[in-house]
């Protein structure tokens, strides 16, 4: 995937939509994937140390090859909204849509499946 395609993934969440439904079709193990309906979040945890603060949650549903939540990298450049988003969810009961890669496996549980957000918001 290329800057561009990037770029058009990250302003139109649709984009994402149909990307995932591209690789959905495809004969690959590795995918953009997403609960099949909005989730609560049921546990967030923020490491101090571990790869420079990164954040971890759960939620009601999983997605495949996501059996244990997602993974917010400390180094991803939309990483205090992104946590910001899961947080206010959380606190308030909202509901959240969340879309990432499950080749992407967060490298700070040997034994979870945690896979690295793309895309998260709050949903009605």
């Amino acid at each position: 995937m290329n800057l561009k395609s990037l770029v058009i993934i990250e302003r139109n969440p649709y984009a994402v939509f149909a990307c995932v439904c591209v690789l959905a079709g495809a004969d690959v193990s590795a995918a953009i994937v997403t609960p099949t309906t909005s989730v609560t979040v049921t546990k967030s945890l923020a490491y101090t140390t571990f790869d420079g603060g990164d954040f971890v949650f759960s939620t009601s549903l999983n997605a495949p090859g996501c059996t244990s939540g997602w993974y917010i990298s400390s180094t991803d450049p939309g990483y205090k909204t992104a946590v910001a988003v899961v947080v206010t969810a959380q606190a308030a009961g909202n509901y959240l849509t969340v879309f990432g890669d499950n080749s992407q496996l967060w490298p700070g549980s040997a034994s979870g499946q945690y896979c690295h957000v793309w895309t998260v918001g709050i949903a009605s």
